[in-house]
């Protein structure tokens, strides 16, 4: 029976608040929790999204404890996470398990459809961006059924890949790749502060979007190892960098050097860096059309998600 039936009142649904950072990761970890975050990820990520708007997250509360949270962002000027224009997205959904099957799921996400529809949005997609999840989990079925309750489908699947690094070492041809690289004058090395420059210039002519990790690792005092850099003399060809934890990503090559062997002598030197430093793991969050490349390279595929779409 639902919570009127008991005479319980129902829980009530409030914005965000500055101060609900803590309360939002720990709602996200207890729900979501095949795809934990951590309250600097979460000011990253979604605080520190440019088209972030407090609207867009709510929280229910029930006998003054929080128990469910929704966190939805409509697409602006800057798609550093959004997807198209005119494309909103949910970035989590979650409900504690004992006030589930209460309808508070449908009303959070009602209430986030609604906010995605004033704001201009004519579609909604389910996560679809690596650096929280590719999408939804198979794992969550009771999202999967209450997104398709609101009419949302499943638009393709993503997968995740991962690999030891316990057993880890170069192939011989990635040693005669970098080999012949080097040879024309590319190289692939450990980035440092002195490379800023170029690797910014990189950033504005490939990967606009892509700006933000760099200043977020500068932010935090990251060890500048963490991203490893392709260079053709003194321009900045190629990036990579370890994320977080065991995390890679993102990844991604100049269009004019492509198919060349350059991103392969760079994931090695990551793997490198990642190794040395106790790592025996690591991950990519969404591999898309790259997964061949990827599995020629010892990863596996380690999740599987649907990327779920409908109209608010």
């Amino acid at each position: 029976r639902n919570r009127h039936n008991r005479g319980m009142p129902e829980p009530e649904i409030r914005p965000f608040r500055p101060a609900d950072v803590a309360t939002v990761v720990t709602l996200w970890n207890a729900t979501l929790d095949r795809d934990p975050i951590t309250p600097e990820a979460f000011r990253e990520r979604t605080l520190g999204d440019p088209n972030f708007s407090p609207e867009g997250i709510t929280l229910a509360i029930s006998n003054g404890e929080p128990v469910g949270f929704v966190v939805a962002v409509a697409p602006g000027a800057i798609h550093r996470f959004a997807p198209a224009a005119g494309t909103g997205r949910i970035a989590g959904l979650g409900v504690l398990p004992a006030h589930r099957r209460q309808g508070l799921g449908g009303r959070l996400l009602d209430g986030a459809l609604a906010g995605l529809r004033a704001r201009g949005c004519g579609k909604v997609v389910y996560a679809a961006h690596e650096y929280y999840t590719a999408g939804l989990d198979r794992a969550y079925t009771p999202g999967m059924a209450l997104l398709q309750s609101r009419g949302f489908k499943e638009v393709y699947e993503a997968v995740a890949m991962g690999r030891l690094l316990y057993d880890y070492e170069w192939p011989a041809e990635a040693r005669a790749l970098e080999a012949t690289l080097v040879a024309g004058g590319i190289t692939a090395a450990a980035y440092t502060p002195a490379d800023r420059p170029a690797l910014v210039a990189f950033f504005a002519a490939e990967f606009p979007d892509w700006a933000p990790f760099l200043t977020d690792k500068e932010r935090r005092g990251d060890d500048p190892g963490d991203i490893v850099i392709a260079r053709d003399g003194a321009a900045v060809i190629g990036f990579c960098q370890r994320l977080e934890a065991d995390h890679v990503g993102p990844f991604g090559i100049s269009a004019a050097y492509r198919n060349r062997g350059i991103g392969t002598v760079m994931l090695y030197r990551l793997l490198d860096r990642m190794r040395a430093h106790g790592y025996r793991f690591c991950w990519f969050g969404e591999t898309g059309r790259a997964q061949p490349y990827y599995e020629r390279a010892g990863f596996f595929v380690t999740r599987r998600y649907a990327i779920m779409a409908g109209t608010p």
